[in-house]
Protein backbone atom coordinates (compact mmCIF):
# COMPACT_ATOMS: atom_id res chain seq x y z
CA UNK A 1 0.00 0.00 0.00
CA UNK A 2 0.98 3.31 -0.34
CA UNK A 3 2.33 5.40 2.34
CA UNK A 4 2.40 9.04 3.27
CA UNK A 5 5.33 9.66 0.90
CA UNK A 6 4.44 7.80 -1.83
CA UNK A 7 0.54 9.24 -1.60
CA UNK A 8 2.43 12.34 -1.22
CA UNK A 9 4.02 11.98 -4.61
CA UNK A 10 0.71 11.24 -6.14
CA UNK A 11 -0.68 13.86 -5.07
CA UNK A 12 2.34 15.78 -6.90
CA UNK A 13 1.61 14.50 -9.95
CA UNK A 14 -2.04 14.30 -9.98
CA UNK A 15 -2.37 17.97 -8.68
CA UNK A 16 -1.26 20.23 -11.33
CA UNK A 17 -2.65 20.96 -13.88
CA UNK A 18 -6.09 22.04 -12.28
CA UNK A 19 -7.44 24.39 -9.29
CA UNK A 20 -9.24 20.58 -8.17
CA UNK A 21 -8.92 18.87 -11.95
CA UNK A 22 -8.42 15.34 -12.66
CA UNK A 23 -6.67 15.57 -9.27
CA UNK A 24 -5.23 19.11 -8.24
CA UNK A 25 -4.30 21.34 -5.34
CA UNK A 26 -1.77 23.97 -4.02
CA UNK A 27 -0.17 23.74 -0.65
CA UNK A 28 3.69 22.70 -0.52
CA UNK A 29 3.39 18.90 -0.60
CA UNK A 30 0.46 19.14 -2.90
CA UNK A 31 2.22 19.87 -6.20
CA UNK A 32 0.67 20.10 -9.27
CA UNK A 33 1.30 17.87 -12.34
CA UNK A 34 0.03 17.62 -15.37
CA UNK A 35 0.39 14.41 -17.35
CA UNK A 36 0.05 13.38 -20.97
CA UNK A 37 1.54 10.77 -23.15
CA UNK A 38 2.77 9.18 -26.31
CA UNK A 39 3.03 6.09 -27.24
CA UNK A 40 6.39 4.04 -26.06
CA UNK A 41 8.14 2.31 -28.31
CA UNK A 42 7.27 -1.43 -28.66
CA UNK A 43 4.76 -1.45 -25.57
CA UNK A 44 1.88 -3.79 -25.80
CA UNK A 45 -1.13 -4.45 -23.64
CA UNK A 46 -1.08 -7.94 -21.40
CA UNK A 47 -4.71 -7.88 -21.92
CA UNK A 48 -5.47 -10.15 -25.22
CA UNK A 49 -6.25 -13.51 -25.14
CA UNK A 50 -6.67 -16.09 -27.77
CA UNK A 51 -9.83 -18.15 -26.26
CA UNK A 52 -13.11 -16.77 -26.80
CA UNK A 53 -14.46 -14.75 -24.24
CA UNK A 54 -17.16 -16.08 -21.95
CA UNK A 55 -20.70 -14.90 -22.55
CA UNK A 56 -22.74 -12.29 -20.84
CA UNK A 57 -22.27 -8.51 -19.93
CA UNK A 58 -18.91 -6.43 -20.89
CA UNK A 59 -19.82 -3.16 -19.46
CA UNK A 60 -16.81 -2.25 -17.41
CA UNK A 61 -19.37 -0.42 -14.66
CA UNK A 62 -22.06 -3.36 -14.61
CA UNK A 63 -23.46 -4.27 -11.44
CA UNK A 64 -22.96 -7.50 -10.29
CA UNK A 65 -26.21 -9.46 -9.81
CA UNK A 66 -26.72 -11.06 -7.78
CA UNK A 67 -24.60 -8.72 -5.15
CA UNK A 68 -21.55 -10.08 -4.01
CA UNK A 69 -19.13 -9.69 -0.73
CA UNK A 70 -15.68 -9.67 -0.99
CA UNK A 71 -13.66 -10.13 1.66
CA UNK A 72 -10.84 -7.49 1.83
CA UNK A 73 -7.65 -6.02 3.74
CA UNK A 74 -6.86 -2.60 3.91
CA UNK A 75 -3.45 -0.19 5.35
CA UNK A 76 -4.52 2.71 7.14
CA UNK A 77 -3.17 5.72 6.46
CA UNK A 78 -1.70 7.67 10.15
CA UNK A 79 -1.72 11.04 7.95
CA UNK A 80 -4.99 10.85 6.85
CA UNK A 81 -8.02 12.38 7.75
CA UNK A 82 -11.86 12.37 6.81
CA UNK A 83 -15.04 14.56 7.53
CA UNK A 84 -16.89 13.90 10.21
CA UNK A 85 -19.22 10.64 10.01
CA UNK A 86 -17.04 8.96 7.42
CA UNK A 87 -13.84 6.54 8.81
CA UNK A 88 -12.25 3.70 7.56
CA UNK A 89 -14.44 0.81 8.08
CA UNK A 90 -17.83 2.30 8.33
CA UNK A 91 -20.16 2.56 5.21
CA UNK A 92 -18.08 5.92 3.76
CA UNK A 93 -18.33 7.00 0.53
CA UNK A 94 -16.08 4.28 -1.01
CA UNK A 95 -17.99 1.11 0.50
CA UNK A 96 -21.09 2.90 -0.15
CA UNK A 97 -20.41 3.58 -3.96
CA UNK A 98 -18.99 -0.06 -4.44
CA UNK A 99 -22.05 -1.32 -3.27
CA UNK A 100 -24.69 0.76 -4.82
CA UNK A 101 -23.29 1.03 -8.10
CA UNK A 102 -21.38 -2.37 -8.42
CA UNK A 103 -23.31 -4.88 -6.29
CA UNK A 104 -19.95 -5.09 -4.26
CA UNK A 105 -20.20 -5.39 -0.32
CA UNK A 106 -16.82 -4.84 1.59
CA UNK A 107 -16.14 -6.63 4.29
CA UNK A 108 -12.77 -6.38 5.68
CA UNK A 109 -11.05 -8.84 7.55
CA UNK A 110 -8.55 -7.05 8.85
CA UNK A 111 -7.18 -3.30 8.73
CA UNK A 112 -3.66 -2.22 10.13
CA UNK A 113 -1.71 0.87 9.45
CA UNK A 114 0.28 0.74 6.67
CA UNK A 115 3.49 0.82 8.14
CA UNK A 116 2.45 -2.78 9.19
CA UNK A 117 0.87 -4.03 6.48
CA UNK A 118 3.46 -5.89 4.15
CA UNK A 119 4.41 -7.81 7.57
CA UNK A 120 0.70 -8.23 8.31
CA UNK A 121 0.16 -9.62 5.02
CA UNK A 122 3.24 -11.96 4.87
CA UNK A 123 1.90 -13.73 7.94
CA UNK A 124 -1.18 -13.95 6.09
CA UNK A 125 0.08 -15.69 2.68
CA UNK A 126 2.44 -17.44 5.43
CA UNK A 127 -0.80 -19.10 7.09
CA UNK A 128 -3.01 -19.19 4.03
CA UNK A 129 -5.39 -17.46 5.18
CA UNK A 130 -5.63 -14.38 2.52
CA UNK A 131 -8.62 -12.72 1.34
CA UNK A 132 -10.87 -12.39 -1.80
CA UNK A 133 -9.02 -9.38 -2.65
CA UNK A 134 -5.77 -7.89 -1.60
CA UNK A 135 -2.65 -5.73 -2.30
CA UNK A 136 0.81 -7.67 -2.45
CA UNK A 137 4.12 -6.45 -3.18
CA UNK A 138 6.18 -7.49 -6.11
CA UNK A 139 8.12 -10.34 -3.84
CA UNK A 140 4.66 -11.21 -2.29
CA UNK A 141 3.02 -11.90 -5.94
CA UNK A 142 5.74 -14.19 -6.58
CA UNK A 143 5.02 -16.35 -4.04
CA UNK A 144 1.37 -16.25 -4.74
CA UNK A 145 1.91 -17.16 -8.01
CA UNK A 146 4.16 -20.03 -7.51
CA UNK A 147 1.94 -21.21 -4.83
CA UNK A 148 -0.96 -20.98 -7.13
CA UNK A 149 -2.78 -18.72 -4.68
CA UNK A 150 -4.31 -16.10 -7.07
CA UNK A 151 -6.67 -16.13 -9.91
CA UNK A 152 -5.24 -15.62 -13.74
CA UNK A 153 -7.29 -11.93 -14.32
CA UNK A 154 -5.84 -12.14 -18.50
CA UNK A 155 -9.27 -12.50 -19.30
CA UNK A 156 -11.44 -10.75 -16.85
CA UNK A 157 -9.10 -8.02 -17.80
CA UNK A 158 -9.47 -8.39 -21.54
CA UNK A 159 -13.14 -8.48 -20.89
CA UNK A 160 -13.92 -5.74 -18.33
CA UNK A 161 -11.62 -2.86 -18.47
CA UNK A 162 -12.44 0.39 -19.42
CA UNK A 163 -11.11 1.87 -22.80
CA UNK A 164 -9.26 4.42 -21.28
CA UNK A 165 -7.20 2.01 -19.12
CA UNK A 166 -6.74 -0.15 -21.86
CA UNK A 167 -5.31 2.44 -23.83
CA UNK A 168 -3.24 3.27 -21.29
CA UNK A 169 -1.95 -0.04 -20.46
CA UNK A 170 -0.90 -0.22 -24.22
CA UNK A 171 1.13 2.82 -23.81
CA UNK A 172 2.15 4.66 -20.83
CA UNK A 173 1.77 1.95 -18.40
CA UNK A 174 2.57 -1.48 -20.46
CA UNK A 175 5.99 -1.55 -18.23
CA UNK A 176 3.76 -2.07 -15.04
CA UNK A 177 1.73 -4.54 -16.69
CA UNK A 178 4.50 -6.66 -17.62
CA UNK A 179 5.56 -6.87 -13.74
CA UNK A 180 2.50 -8.75 -13.16
CA UNK A 181 2.58 -11.13 -15.69
CA UNK A 182 4.02 -14.69 -15.72
CA UNK A 183 4.32 -17.16 -18.70
CA UNK A 184 1.93 -14.63 -20.94
CA UNK A 185 -0.73 -14.67 -18.30
CA UNK A 186 -2.04 -11.49 -16.20
CA UNK A 187 -1.50 -12.79 -12.49
CA UNK A 188 -2.20 -9.42 -10.95
CA UNK A 189 -4.01 -5.82 -11.78
CA UNK A 190 -1.08 -3.53 -10.69
CA UNK A 191 -1.86 -0.46 -9.07
CA UNK A 192 -0.34 1.63 -11.69
CA UNK A 193 2.98 3.86 -10.32
CA UNK A 194 1.88 5.83 -13.88
CA UNK A 195 4.06 6.66 -16.41
CA UNK A 196 7.44 5.68 -15.57
CA UNK A 197 8.73 9.06 -18.21
CA UNK A 198 6.70 11.10 -15.44
CA UNK A 199 9.54 10.71 -13.21
CA UNK A 200 12.19 12.20 -15.21
CA UNK A 201 14.33 15.02 -14.77
CA UNK A 202 15.03 18.41 -16.61
CA UNK A 203 17.32 21.38 -15.63
CA UNK A 204 15.77 24.30 -13.25
CA UNK A 205 17.98 27.44 -13.50
CA UNK A 206 17.86 31.30 -12.52
CA UNK A 207 16.85 32.77 -15.57
CA UNK A 208 17.28 36.61 -14.07
CA UNK A 209 20.69 35.43 -13.15
CA UNK A 210 21.50 34.27 -16.71
CA UNK A 211 19.87 37.32 -17.84
CA UNK A 212 22.14 39.46 -15.27
CA UNK A 213 25.22 37.62 -16.49
CA UNK A 214 24.25 37.48 -20.18
CA UNK A 215 24.37 33.90 -20.40
CA UNK A 216 22.32 31.97 -22.22
CA UNK A 217 20.72 28.48 -20.96
CA UNK A 218 23.28 25.25 -21.32
CA UNK A 219 22.81 23.22 -24.19
CA UNK A 220 26.28 21.16 -23.13
CA UNK A 221 28.00 20.13 -19.90
CA UNK A 222 31.07 22.57 -20.86
CA UNK A 223 28.66 25.46 -21.00
CA UNK A 224 26.64 24.02 -17.72
CA UNK A 225 30.07 24.25 -16.28
CA UNK A 226 31.04 28.03 -17.48
CA UNK A 227 27.22 28.94 -15.84
CA UNK A 228 28.05 27.65 -12.68
CA UNK A 229 31.56 29.18 -12.52
CA UNK A 230 29.44 32.55 -13.25
CA UNK A 231 26.99 32.19 -10.24
CA UNK A 232 29.95 31.43 -7.99
CA UNK A 233 32.14 34.33 -8.93
CA UNK A 234 30.09 36.72 -10.11
CA UNK A 235 27.41 37.59 -7.91
CA UNK A 236 24.17 37.11 -9.70
CA UNK A 237 22.59 38.22 -6.77
CA UNK A 238 23.77 41.96 -6.52
CA UNK A 239 24.68 41.57 -2.98
CA UNK A 240 28.71 42.08 -2.99
CA UNK A 241 29.06 38.64 -1.30
CA UNK A 242 30.80 35.69 -2.55
CA UNK A 243 27.58 33.73 -1.40
CA UNK A 244 25.96 32.05 -4.26
CA UNK A 245 26.47 28.47 -5.04
CA UNK A 246 27.64 26.41 -8.33
CA UNK A 247 25.35 23.71 -9.20
CA UNK A 248 23.34 22.10 -6.55
CA UNK A 249 23.34 18.22 -6.50
CA UNK A 250 22.57 15.26 -3.78
CA UNK A 251 24.49 12.31 -3.61
CA UNK A 252 20.97 10.57 -5.12
CA UNK A 253 21.41 9.29 -8.15
CA UNK A 254 17.88 9.20 -9.26
CA UNK A 255 15.09 11.98 -8.46
CA UNK A 256 14.57 15.82 -8.12
CA UNK A 257 17.25 17.24 -6.67
CA UNK A 258 19.87 14.27 -7.20
CA UNK A 259 22.98 14.07 -9.62
CA UNK A 260 20.77 11.96 -11.72
CA UNK A 261 20.35 14.58 -14.72
CA UNK A 262 24.28 15.48 -14.60
CA UNK A 263 24.84 11.92 -15.24
CA UNK A 264 22.54 11.46 -17.97
CA UNK A 265 24.02 14.47 -19.63
CA UNK A 266 26.98 11.78 -20.15
CA UNK A 267 25.10 8.98 -21.16
CA UNK A 268 25.12 7.55 -18.00
CA UNK A 269 21.77 6.04 -16.35
CA UNK A 270 22.23 5.41 -12.77
CA UNK A 271 20.28 2.57 -10.83
CA UNK A 272 18.38 0.77 -13.54
CA UNK A 273 19.47 -1.79 -15.88
CA UNK A 274 20.24 -1.39 -19.57
CA UNK A 275 21.23 -2.87 -22.75
CA UNK A 276 24.84 -4.15 -22.54
CA UNK A 277 24.61 -3.68 -26.57
CA UNK A 278 25.02 -7.45 -27.01
CA UNK A 279 21.55 -8.64 -25.99
CA UNK A 280 22.06 -8.87 -21.71
CA UNK A 281 21.46 -5.78 -19.37
CA UNK A 282 23.90 -4.75 -17.07
CA UNK A 283 24.00 -2.37 -13.89
CA UNK A 284 23.97 1.11 -15.12
CA UNK A 285 25.86 2.77 -11.80
CA UNK A 286 28.74 0.13 -12.88
CA UNK A 287 29.48 1.45 -16.70
CA UNK A 288 32.38 3.33 -18.08
CA UNK A 289 30.07 6.61 -18.66
CA UNK A 290 29.72 6.78 -15.33
CA UNK A 291 32.80 6.98 -14.46
CA UNK A 292 33.57 9.58 -16.94
CA UNK A 293 30.85 11.53 -15.30
CA UNK A 294 31.85 11.13 -11.61
CA UNK A 295 35.41 12.52 -12.74
CA UNK A 296 34.19 15.55 -14.30
CA UNK A 297 32.18 16.43 -11.12
CA UNK A 298 35.23 15.53 -8.68
CA UNK A 299 36.86 18.63 -11.03
CA UNK A 300 33.90 20.50 -10.67
CA UNK A 301 33.71 20.28 -6.76
CA UNK A 302 38.02 21.27 -6.55
CA UNK A 303 36.59 24.34 -8.69
CA UNK A 304 34.69 25.19 -5.99
CA UNK A 305 31.10 24.41 -8.35
CA UNK A 306 29.72 22.30 -6.10
CA UNK A 307 28.93 23.56 -2.40
CA UNK A 308 31.74 21.86 0.01
CA UNK A 309 28.58 20.44 2.30
CA UNK A 310 27.66 18.43 -0.82
CA UNK A 311 28.40 14.87 0.96
CA UNK A 312 25.85 15.80 3.90
CA UNK A 313 22.76 17.80 2.40
CA UNK A 314 19.52 16.41 1.83
CA UNK A 315 16.56 17.08 -0.29
CA UNK A 316 15.64 19.82 2.43
CA UNK A 317 18.54 21.21 2.96
CA UNK A 318 18.72 21.89 -0.97
CA UNK A 319 15.58 23.49 -0.87
CA UNK A 320 16.90 26.18 1.51
CA UNK A 321 19.33 26.83 -0.12
CA UNK A 322 16.93 27.64 -3.38
CA UNK A 323 14.53 29.38 -1.55
CA UNK A 324 17.33 31.77 0.88
CA UNK A 325 18.43 32.74 -3.08
CA UNK A 326 22.09 31.12 -2.48
CA UNK A 327 21.12 28.18 -5.34
CA UNK A 328 20.51 28.65 -9.02
CA UNK A 329 20.70 25.73 -10.67
CA UNK A 330 19.41 21.80 -9.44
CA UNK A 331 18.07 18.89 -11.49
CA UNK A 332 14.38 19.14 -10.99
CA UNK A 333 11.24 16.50 -11.69
CA UNK A 334 7.79 18.12 -12.66
CA UNK A 335 7.30 18.07 -8.86
CA UNK A 336 10.06 20.39 -8.01
CA UNK A 337 8.05 22.80 -9.46
CA UNK A 338 5.84 23.23 -6.94
CA UNK A 339 8.42 21.91 -4.17
CA UNK A 340 10.79 23.85 -4.21
CA UNK A 341 10.82 26.77 -7.25
CA UNK A 342 7.40 28.32 -6.24
CA UNK A 343 8.58 29.04 -2.42
CA UNK A 344 11.57 31.37 -3.97
CA UNK A 345 9.23 33.30 -5.96
CA UNK A 346 7.06 33.75 -3.31
CA UNK A 347 10.15 34.67 -1.34
CA UNK A 348 12.03 37.06 -4.17
CA UNK A 349 8.80 38.00 -6.49
CA UNK A 350 11.54 39.10 -8.75
CA UNK A 351 12.99 35.85 -9.29
CA UNK A 352 12.55 33.84 -12.50
CA UNK A 353 13.10 30.21 -13.46
CA UNK A 354 13.72 28.26 -16.79
CA UNK A 355 13.72 24.45 -17.40
CA UNK A 356 15.44 23.43 -19.91
CA UNK A 357 16.82 19.56 -21.56
CA UNK A 358 19.62 18.07 -19.85
CA UNK A 359 22.98 19.49 -21.22
CA UNK A 360 25.07 16.90 -23.05
CA UNK A 361 28.83 16.03 -22.93
CA UNK A 362 28.89 15.90 -26.55
CA UNK A 363 26.39 15.99 -29.49
CA UNK A 364 24.62 13.43 -28.53
CA UNK A 365 21.38 14.49 -26.75
CA UNK A 366 21.31 13.48 -23.49
CA UNK A 367 18.44 11.31 -22.57
CA UNK A 368 17.16 11.20 -19.01
CA UNK A 369 16.63 8.01 -16.95
CA UNK A 370 13.96 6.61 -15.09
CA UNK A 371 12.89 3.02 -12.77
CA UNK A 372 9.62 1.24 -12.89
CA UNK A 373 7.61 1.68 -9.66
CA UNK A 374 4.28 0.34 -8.79
CA UNK A 375 1.68 1.07 -5.95
CA UNK A 376 1.13 -2.90 -5.53
CA UNK A 377 -0.64 -5.67 -6.96
CA UNK A 378 -3.90 -6.13 -7.10
CA UNK A 379 -4.27 -10.10 -6.74
CA UNK A 380 -7.75 -12.36 -6.63
CA UNK A 381 -7.76 -15.27 -4.58
CA UNK A 382 -8.00 -18.70 -6.22
CA UNK A 383 -11.39 -19.80 -6.77
CA UNK A 384 -12.99 -16.48 -6.29
CA UNK A 385 -16.41 -16.71 -7.75
CA UNK A 386 -16.52 -13.52 -9.74
CA UNK A 387 -12.79 -12.11 -10.03
CA UNK A 388 -14.02 -9.67 -12.49
CA UNK A 389 -15.14 -7.34 -9.61
CA UNK A 390 -11.45 -6.16 -9.18
CA UNK A 391 -11.32 -4.99 -12.82
CA UNK A 392 -14.55 -3.64 -12.23
CA UNK A 393 -13.48 -1.53 -8.97
CA UNK A 394 -10.37 0.07 -10.80
CA UNK A 395 -12.26 1.18 -13.33
CA UNK A 396 -14.83 2.63 -10.96
CA UNK A 397 -12.07 4.17 -8.88
CA UNK A 398 -10.28 5.79 -11.78
CA UNK A 399 -13.71 7.17 -13.55
CA UNK A 400 -14.10 9.07 -9.85
CA UNK A 401 -10.66 10.33 -9.35
CA UNK A 402 -9.71 10.91 -12.87
CA UNK A 403 -12.39 10.45 -15.24
CA UNK A 404 -13.19 7.86 -18.37
CA UNK A 405 -10.78 9.40 -21.15
CA UNK A 406 -7.97 12.26 -21.75
CA UNK A 407 -11.01 14.68 -21.42
CA UNK A 408 -11.58 13.72 -17.61
CA UNK A 409 -15.45 12.91 -18.52
CA UNK A 410 -17.93 11.67 -15.90
CA UNK A 411 -14.55 12.03 -13.12
CA UNK A 412 -16.01 13.40 -9.66
CA UNK A 413 -12.72 13.65 -8.05
CA UNK A 414 -13.98 16.97 -5.98
CA UNK A 415 -16.15 14.06 -4.05
CA UNK A 416 -14.26 10.63 -4.04
CA UNK A 417 -10.38 12.23 -4.51
CA UNK A 418 -9.19 15.48 -2.48
CA UNK A 419 -11.93 16.94 -1.18
CA UNK A 420 -12.66 20.51 0.62
CA UNK A 421 -9.33 22.17 -1.30
CA UNK A 422 -7.46 18.60 -1.13
CA UNK A 423 -8.35 18.90 2.33
CA UNK A 424 -9.13 15.55 2.62
CA UNK A 425 -7.93 12.01 0.51
CA UNK A 426 -10.83 10.27 0.40
CA UNK A 427 -9.31 7.85 -1.98
CA UNK A 428 -7.30 6.14 0.22
CA UNK A 429 -10.26 4.63 1.78
CA UNK A 430 -10.83 2.36 -1.30
CA UNK A 431 -8.99 -1.03 -0.98
CA UNK A 432 -8.96 -0.59 -5.21
CA UNK A 433 -6.41 2.76 -6.47
CA UNK A 434 -5.01 3.18 -9.67
CA UNK A 435 -3.30 5.74 -11.65
CA UNK A 436 -4.14 6.66 -15.31
CA UNK A 437 -1.99 9.67 -16.90
CA UNK A 438 -4.28 12.83 -17.78
CA UNK A 439 -3.69 15.41 -20.57
CA UNK A 440 -3.86 17.84 -18.14
CA UNK A 441 -1.10 20.00 -19.17
CA UNK A 442 -1.15 19.51 -22.92
CA UNK A 443 -5.02 20.33 -22.86
CA UNK A 444 -4.86 23.88 -20.99
CA UNK A 445 -1.69 24.72 -22.91
CA UNK A 446 -3.03 24.46 -26.67
CA UNK A 447 -6.28 25.89 -25.31
CA UNK A 448 -4.25 28.96 -24.29
CA UNK A 449 -2.28 29.19 -27.74
CA UNK A 450 -5.31 29.13 -29.35
CA UNK A 451 -7.87 30.85 -27.03
CA UNK A 452 -10.35 28.33 -27.20
CA UNK A 453 -11.31 26.21 -23.63
CA UNK A 454 -14.47 25.02 -25.40
CA UNK A 455 -13.21 21.77 -24.92
CA UNK A 456 -12.36 21.62 -21.66
CA UNK A 457 -14.38 20.05 -18.51
CA UNK A 458 -15.15 22.06 -15.80
CA UNK A 459 -12.03 21.78 -13.63
CA UNK A 460 -9.77 22.33 -16.54
CA UNK A 461 -11.40 25.26 -17.30
CA UNK A 462 -10.54 26.52 -13.79
CA UNK A 463 -7.16 26.23 -14.90
CA UNK A 464 -7.46 28.14 -17.87
CA UNK A 465 -9.09 31.54 -16.37
CA UNK A 466 -6.83 31.28 -13.69
CA UNK A 467 -3.51 31.31 -15.91
CA UNK A 468 -5.36 33.56 -18.49
CA UNK A 469 -6.14 36.09 -15.22
CA UNK A 470 -2.57 36.34 -13.89
CA UNK A 471 0.96 37.47 -15.36
CA UNK A 472 2.65 35.53 -13.15
CA UNK A 473 3.20 38.71 -10.67
CA UNK A 474 1.05 36.93 -7.80
CA UNK A 475 3.30 34.37 -6.23
CA UNK A 476 0.21 32.85 -4.90
CA UNK A 477 -0.76 31.76 -8.79
CA UNK A 478 2.84 31.59 -10.09
CA UNK A 479 3.37 28.23 -9.82
CA UNK A 480 0.31 27.61 -12.57
CA UNK A 481 1.10 30.61 -14.61
CA UNK A 482 4.92 29.22 -14.56
CA UNK A 483 3.86 25.63 -15.91
CA UNK A 484 1.66 27.15 -18.49
CA UNK A 485 4.49 28.87 -20.05
CA UNK A 486 6.22 26.46 -22.76
CA UNK A 487 9.20 28.38 -23.45
CA UNK A 488 10.25 27.60 -19.65
CA UNK A 489 8.17 25.34 -18.20
CA UNK A 490 9.33 21.97 -16.79
CA UNK A 491 6.39 20.12 -18.15
CA UNK A 492 6.88 21.25 -21.71
CA UNK A 493 10.75 19.75 -21.43
CA UNK A 494 8.93 16.48 -20.01
CA UNK A 495 6.56 16.65 -23.10
CA UNK A 496 9.01 17.12 -25.38
CA UNK A 497 11.00 14.05 -23.70
CA UNK A 498 7.90 11.75 -23.98
CA UNK A 499 6.95 12.44 -27.67
CA UNK A 500 10.44 11.04 -28.53
CA UNK A 501 10.77 7.72 -29.57
CA UNK A 502 13.31 6.09 -27.12
CA UNK A 503 13.39 9.56 -25.59
CA UNK A 504 13.85 8.51 -22.16
CA UNK A 505 15.89 5.62 -20.85
CA UNK A 506 13.47 2.96 -18.87
CA UNK A 507 14.54 0.69 -16.70
CA UNK A 508 14.60 -2.98 -18.70
CA UNK A 509 13.83 -5.11 -16.00
CA UNK A 510 10.38 -5.34 -14.16
CA UNK A 511 10.79 -8.70 -12.49
CA UNK A 512 11.21 -7.45 -8.99
CA UNK A 513 14.15 -8.18 -6.59
CA UNK A 514 15.98 -11.04 -7.22
CA UNK A 515 16.84 -13.57 -4.68
CA UNK A 516 20.62 -12.68 -4.50
CA UNK A 517 19.38 -8.53 -4.48
CA UNK A 518 17.15 -9.32 -1.54
CA UNK A 519 20.33 -10.13 0.27
CA UNK A 520 22.65 -8.22 -0.94
CA UNK A 521 21.54 -4.89 -3.14
CA UNK A 522 21.38 -2.73 0.13
CA UNK A 523 25.16 -3.32 0.66
CA UNK A 524 25.95 -2.59 -2.76
CA UNK A 525 23.75 0.27 -3.17
CA UNK A 526 25.72 1.45 0.25
CA UNK A 527 29.24 0.65 -1.54
CA UNK A 528 27.83 2.70 -4.51
CA UNK A 529 26.86 5.79 -2.97
CA UNK A 530 29.71 5.89 -0.38
CA UNK A 531 32.31 5.26 -3.41
CA UNK A 532 30.74 7.86 -5.72
CA UNK A 533 30.72 10.56 -2.96
CA UNK A 534 34.39 9.99 -1.64
CA UNK A 535 35.39 10.46 -5.73
CA UNK A 536 33.43 13.85 -6.40
CA UNK A 537 34.37 15.43 -3.14
CA UNK A 538 37.90 14.33 -4.26
CA UNK A 539 38.32 11.95 -0.90
CA UNK A 540 39.40 9.14 -3.55
CA UNK A 541 40.58 9.05 -6.94
CA UNK A 542 38.95 8.23 -9.86
CA UNK A 543 40.03 5.20 -10.07
CA UNK A 544 38.32 3.81 -7.27
CA UNK A 545 35.25 3.56 -9.49
CA UNK A 546 37.05 0.50 -10.91
CA UNK A 547 37.52 -1.03 -7.04
CA UNK A 548 33.97 -0.52 -6.72
CA UNK A 549 32.83 -2.16 -10.25
CA UNK A 550 35.19 -5.65 -9.39
CA UNK A 551 34.05 -5.49 -5.47
CA UNK A 552 30.16 -4.59 -6.67
CA UNK A 553 30.97 -7.94 -9.33
CA UNK A 554 32.17 -10.13 -6.09
CA UNK A 555 30.16 -9.31 -3.55
CA UNK A 556 26.89 -10.02 -5.19
CA UNK A 557 26.36 -8.14 -8.38
CA UNK A 558 27.39 -10.84 -10.56
CA UNK A 559 24.70 -13.35 -9.13
CA UNK A 560 22.60 -10.39 -9.52
CA UNK A 561 23.46 -9.52 -13.06
CA UNK A 562 22.69 -13.46 -13.77
CA UNK A 563 19.59 -13.66 -12.35
CA UNK A 564 18.38 -10.55 -13.94
CA UNK A 565 19.03 -11.96 -17.53
CA UNK A 566 17.82 -15.14 -16.62
CA UNK A 567 14.54 -13.07 -16.46
CA UNK A 568 15.44 -11.18 -19.07
CA UNK A 569 16.10 -13.85 -21.29
CA UNK A 570 12.08 -15.20 -20.48
CA UNK A 571 10.10 -11.59 -20.44
CA UNK A 572 11.93 -9.72 -23.34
Amino acid sequence: MLGKKGWTMLLIVVLASSVLSACSGNKANEAKGAVETEKSEGAASATSSAEAKPEGDNNPFGKIDPPITIKSVLGTAGWATFPDGETWDNDNRWTKLYRETLGIQLKWNWLVDSTQYDNKMNVSIASGDIPDLMVVSKKQLNQLVEADMVEDLTEVFDRYAMPYLKMQVGEALAPAQKMATYDGKLMAVPQYGGDPRDSLVSLYIRSDWLKKLSLKEPTTIDELVNVADAFVKQDPDGNGKPDTLGLGILSATMGGGSMGGFLNGFHASPDIWVDDGAGQLMYGSTTPEMKTALGKLQEMYKGGLIDREFGTKDYNRLKEDVVSGKLGIFYGTISESALIAVDLIKNDPKASWIAVPLPSVDGTPAKPSVGVSVGGFLVVKKGFSNPEAVVKMMNLFIQKVYGEDEFGTNGDNKTYAWVDNAKYAMHVLSPVQGYIKDYNYRLVRDALASGDPSKLNESLKETYDLVLGTDGSDPEKWQQWWIHQPAVSPFEVRDQYQLQPDGVVIDKYFGGSTKTADEKMSTLATMQNETFVKIIMNAAPISDFDNYVANWKKLGGDKITQEVNEWYASNR
